[in-house]
């Protein structure tokens, strides 16, 4: 009963936490950002189990693989997709407070009931959620705020109040994701995106970044100045150790759409190859080989469960809930004005006019 009770009281108090760096109202200390920084990446580094497979250096690989291939049908979960986050820490909370419907979970799974949380799924090991990634830079939704952050950039301010207050929503939504990924290992789950680049590198699968102003070298002379090389570099840590491939028996998912099809080997391997880290994080609409969806479809998932199987990405924007390519196999549902999710339960053919849901539509505050 007193195990019980702790695991309750430390999921209460990680609830809490949660909420407070939802408002993204201050910066993280330090010493927090550093200590979890440090913790995940380790975390991730040596994530090699049952879904993530080993690479050639003894690290965990790029692919996260929950297919029956890999483990037994008695292990399958409902799934829930998240699109680019990009510092809207709030929409992350919105996530965790969501209601799912009343038929998500299969009748006889333990634990579930009709009015269950994201969050309360989460904890009692009932679905597993993964994030395709961008998690830091505001983007378009905070243009105007980076024009201004701009010219403190150009003045030699890089910890001005502009920019200042578009990395207090980043590190929030950063640290959410990471407190999640430690709280949850098995569950919640992050692939890298093309912004999760905190040296702004050009180079092993990445480029930097500048879209309104010069987005990526501003956040990295931001986090030198204020939290030093450390926090820097624990952060790169944890960037370069996220996963680049989700597989599931229904579905595939990437941050972005392949340029081509890879191998499950190219995958595990990935990590240290900058064609994939690059064909999987920053491909254009149009620039993927015709075909190369429904190939990685075909090597993964089993047409024999389910006939229309289709692969996840965000990166690109849309408009409504969803665009659908290569003939349909592929679908983006990365809307930046919408706080959308997919929910795929394994019981019926994925339909994304039903099954991709706004998060506002039901939640527990």
């Amino acid at each position: 009963m007193k195990d019980l009770k702790n695991s309750k009281d430390l999921s209460e108090d990680l609830y809490k936490k949660l909420k407070v760096l939802s408002f993204g109202e201050k910066l993280p200390e330090h010493e927090y950002l550093f200590s979890l920084a440090d913790k995940c990446s380790l975390l991730l580094e040596k994530e090699v189990t049952w879904y993530r497979a080993a690479s050639k250096d003894g690290k965990a690989g790029g692919l996260l693989d929950f297919t029956s291939n890999a483990i037994c049908l008695a292990n399958e979960k409902p799934l829930i997709l998240v699109p680019d986050l990009h510092a809207r820490a709030y929409f992350l909370m919105h996530i965790l407070d969501f209601v799912l419907p009343a038929d998500f979970f299969a009748e006889e799974e333990e634990g579930a009931k009709s009015d269950i949380t994201v969050f309360e799924a989460l904890k009692n090991n009932l679905v597993n959620l993964v994030c395709v990634g961008d998690l830091l830079h505001s983007e378009l939704r905070g243009k105007k705020r980076w024009l201004y952050a701009y010219q403190e950039f150009e003045n030699g301010q890089y910890c001005g109040p502009c920019m200042t207050e578009e990395m207090q929503e980043g590190l929030s939504l950063l640290c959410m994701a990471m407190e999640l990924k430690c709280a949850f290992p098995e569950n919640f789950h992050i692939l890298k995106g093309n912004h999760e680049n905190i040296l702004n590198e050009s180079g092993n699968g990445n480029y930097s970044f500048g879209k309104f102003a010069n987005e990526g070298e501003m956040c990295r002379c931001f986090m030198e100045e204020k939290y030093g090389d450390d926090v820097l570099y624990v952060i790169s840590c944890f960037e370069k150790a996220l996963p680049l491939f989700a597989a599931f028996d229904s579905c595939l998912v990437s941050h972005g759409e392949p340029a081509r099809a890879f191998s499950r080997e190219e995958l595990v391997e990935g990590l240290s190859n900058p064609e994939v880290i690059n064909a999987l994080t920053w491909t254009e609409n149009g620039a993927s080989r015709p075909g190369c969806v429904s190939d990685m479809l075909s090597a993964f998932v089993d047409y024999r469960k389910y006939r229309f199987p289709r692969y996840f990405g965000g990166h690109r924007p849309v408009r409504g809930k969803y665009a659908l390519r290569q003939n349909g196999n592929y679908v983006q549902f990365h809307n930046p004005d919408e706080e959308n999710i997919v929910l795929i339960s394994g019981k019926d053919e994925f339909n994304p006019d039903r099954d991709i849901i706004s998060v506002l539509a039901s939640s527990r505050d």
